[in-house]
Protein backbone atom coordinates (compact mmCIF):
# COMPACT_ATOMS: atom_id res chain seq x y z
CA UNK A 1 0.00 0.00 0.00
CA UNK A 2 1.44 3.36 -1.12
CA UNK A 3 1.25 6.68 1.32
CA UNK A 4 -0.37 9.41 0.34
CA UNK A 5 1.62 12.79 0.52
CA UNK A 6 -0.73 13.87 3.33
CA UNK A 7 0.16 10.75 5.26
CA UNK A 8 3.71 11.17 4.66
CA UNK A 9 3.57 14.47 6.36
CA UNK A 10 1.19 13.55 9.40
CA UNK A 11 3.76 10.65 10.23
CA UNK A 12 6.81 13.12 10.12
CA UNK A 13 4.54 15.73 12.58
CA UNK A 14 3.71 13.51 15.13
CA UNK A 15 7.44 13.64 16.10
CA UNK A 16 7.91 17.25 16.35
CA UNK A 17 6.95 18.10 19.86
CA UNK A 18 9.06 15.04 21.35
CA UNK A 19 11.82 16.51 18.94
CA UNK A 20 11.54 20.43 20.27
CA UNK A 21 11.51 18.71 23.89
CA UNK A 22 14.81 16.84 23.22
CA UNK A 23 16.46 19.70 21.39
CA UNK A 24 15.79 22.21 24.07
CA UNK A 25 17.16 19.92 27.01
CA UNK A 26 19.88 18.71 24.78
CA UNK A 27 20.82 22.59 24.41
CA UNK A 28 20.26 23.65 28.15
CA UNK A 29 22.62 20.30 28.38
CA UNK A 30 25.24 21.57 26.22
CA UNK A 31 25.28 25.20 28.17
CA UNK A 32 25.35 23.51 31.50
CA UNK A 33 28.82 21.92 30.63
CA UNK A 34 30.34 23.69 27.94
CA UNK A 35 29.55 27.50 30.02
CA UNK A 36 28.96 26.36 33.75
CA UNK A 37 31.37 23.61 33.88
CA UNK A 38 33.85 24.34 31.98
CA UNK A 39 34.08 20.81 29.18
CA UNK A 40 35.44 21.61 26.10
CA UNK A 41 32.90 21.40 23.06
CA UNK A 42 34.73 18.47 21.32
CA UNK A 43 34.24 16.65 24.44
CA UNK A 44 30.48 17.08 24.70
CA UNK A 45 30.24 16.79 21.02
CA UNK A 46 31.84 13.37 21.45
CA UNK A 47 30.28 12.48 24.74
CA UNK A 48 26.94 13.46 22.69
CA UNK A 49 27.71 11.23 19.11
CA UNK A 50 28.58 8.36 21.51
CA UNK A 51 25.20 8.52 22.91
CA UNK A 52 23.67 8.43 19.80
CA UNK A 53 25.61 5.42 18.34
CA UNK A 54 24.88 3.32 21.42
CA UNK A 55 21.00 4.15 20.88
CA UNK A 56 21.28 2.90 17.48
CA UNK A 57 22.48 -0.10 18.47
CA UNK A 58 20.90 -0.55 21.74
CA UNK A 59 17.09 0.56 20.90
CA UNK A 60 16.70 -2.07 17.96
CA UNK A 61 17.38 -4.69 20.82
CA UNK A 62 15.54 -3.41 23.74
CA UNK A 63 12.33 -3.55 20.47
CA UNK A 64 12.99 -6.98 20.16
CA UNK A 65 12.91 -8.00 24.00
CA UNK A 66 9.68 -5.68 24.42
CA UNK A 67 8.19 -7.65 20.83
CA UNK A 68 8.90 -11.02 22.83
CA UNK A 69 8.04 -10.47 25.83
CA UNK A 70 5.36 -12.21 27.20
CA UNK A 71 4.01 -11.93 31.01
CA UNK A 72 0.88 -11.98 32.72
CA UNK A 73 1.16 -7.96 33.33
CA UNK A 74 1.44 -7.31 29.18
CA UNK A 75 4.71 -6.44 27.35
CA UNK A 76 5.96 -3.50 28.99
CA UNK A 77 5.32 -4.49 32.68
CA UNK A 78 7.40 -7.83 33.47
Amino acid sequence: MKLTGKEKISYGLGAVGKDMVYMLSASYVLYYYQDLLGVNAIAMGIILMAARVFDAFNDPIMGVLVAKTRTKWGKFRP
